[in-house]
């Protein structure tokens, strides 16, 4: 029987068990560095990542692929207010490119109706609703979409960038498009929750940022 593992993640939960071949996986995303504790089920202890031969490879490639100036750069925590202007430049981008893709697809929103008899009234709920069908599949693609790719690839939104900040695993290793897009899904699980938190904690790191492993910075 294969060997399973669990791990405790950068926001001290427990996760798995999981197979080698998902532990891998986990330490390319970032998930898993080398002082991570890890517990193997056939030897029942926790200890460091680094003392499991089978993971050496994987730990290795990991440390390769961060440059030795960012192993020992100094991180600030980017806080609630610059993050907050972030999220709201990224929402009027956000808007812009929707009300770009409304215009190229025809789509328009009804007007409301001069006067407010019964049948204006179930005439414009009814526009209303053929208009929100059209929509609705471009309003959740679009944000998810728009996090993903550049947060995988620049590890920063461009209202991010506009403040100075980016995200990176705790461990200080880029954060890749698959943790991207989980850190971009339960941000938008937890919803305000999530940015709570980032008031609440001293590493000011919000919900999502716990469940993805990650961290706001600036660079100094």
């Amino acid at each position: 029987m294969d060997p399973e593992y669990k791990i405790i993640g950068g926001d001290g939960a427990e996760y798995g068990p999981a197979s080698l071949d998902e532990l891998k996986v986990w330490i390319g995303d970032g998930r898993v560095a080398a002082s991570t504790q890890v517990w193997r089920n056939d030897l029942a202890l926790w200890t460091p990542a680094a003392r499991y031969a089978e993971l050496h490879q994987a730990l290795t490639r990991l440390q390769a692929s961060v440059s030795p100036a960012a192993l020992h750069q100094t991180w600030r925590a980017a806080g609630f207010w610059p993050r907050l202007g972030a999220y709201l430049l990224d929402t009027v981008i956000l808007a812009m490119l929707f009300g770009t893709i409304c215009q190229w697809q025809h789509w328009e929103m009804p007007a409301l109706p001069a006067v407010m008899s019964d049948p204006a009234w179930q005439q414009f709920m009814d526009q209303y609703t053929a208009f929100a069908r059209k929509v609705s599949p471009c309003l959740c693609v679009l944000p998810l979409v728009y996090d993903v790719l550049l947060n995988g690839t620049f590890g920063a939104t461009l209202g991010k960038m506009a403040v100075g900040a980016k995200i990176i695993g705790v461990d200080g290793s880029p954060l890749g498009y698959s943790r991207a897009l989980l850190r971009s899904l339960a941000e938008r699980l937890t919803l305000l929750v999530g940015f709570v938190w980032i008031l609440a904690r001293t590493d000011k790191r919000g919900l999502h940022d716990l469940v993805a492993g990650t961290r706001v910075v600036f660079q100094r």
